[in-house]
């Protein structure tokens, strides 16, 4: 029932959970994001993608669909420490000395997948966009928990109405 790409959004968030220790982080963070930013910030078509055909989006009922698709992405972050690590936002500095400059010395360059993926929170900052790749990806967090925890506290939905023709 749920679009294809969201489908392939999902699948490939937990491959990389399940082989987390072969899967680069910023390669992972691109795809938890590419998920999670849909299911955060994008519009839940009710009729369509949960079970049962009399269910709309206002009815004010829990979406189970909704639900278990916002706890499998929390869950897909769980092996990589939930994007936390700072390896996810910048290419390593350790282990490489340039012409006699300390590692330490010199400034970290970003890995370039966090704010390609979601370059419309980056641009709600007031600032103009120079948010840092961490805020962004704890504002989607913030989100889905949310979203989560607004879902758990409804109702569950009546089953449909049952006609056998009369």
């Amino acid at each position: 029932r749920l679009p294809l790409q969201i489908q392939f959004y999902l699948s490939q968030a937990e491959y990389n959970a399940r082989h987390s220790d072969k899967i680069p982080l910023h390669l992972a963070l691109r795809d938890w994001m590419s998920l999670a930013v849909p299911l955060a910030h994008g519009a839940w078509d009710t009729a369509s993608w949960e079970r049962g055909n009399h269910r709309t989006d206002d009815d004010g009922y829990r979406n189970e669909v909704y639900m278990s698709m916002l706890q499998k992405c929390l869950d897909a972050a769980e092996p990589f420490n939930r994007f936390s690590d700072r390896e996810c936002y910048y290419y390593p500095t350790l282990g490489r000395e340039e012409e006699g400059v300390e590692a330490k010395q010199r400034k970290r360059r970003r890995v370039g997948t966090t704010n390609a993926v979601v370059p419309q929170l980056v641009s709600e900052n007031l600032d103009g966009g120079n948010e840092s790749p961490l805020v962004v990806v704890s504002r989607v967090f913030f989100s889905l928990r949310l979203a989560l925890d607004m879902q758990r506290g409804k109702n569950f939905a009546p089953p449909p109405k049952l006609s056998f023709g009369y």
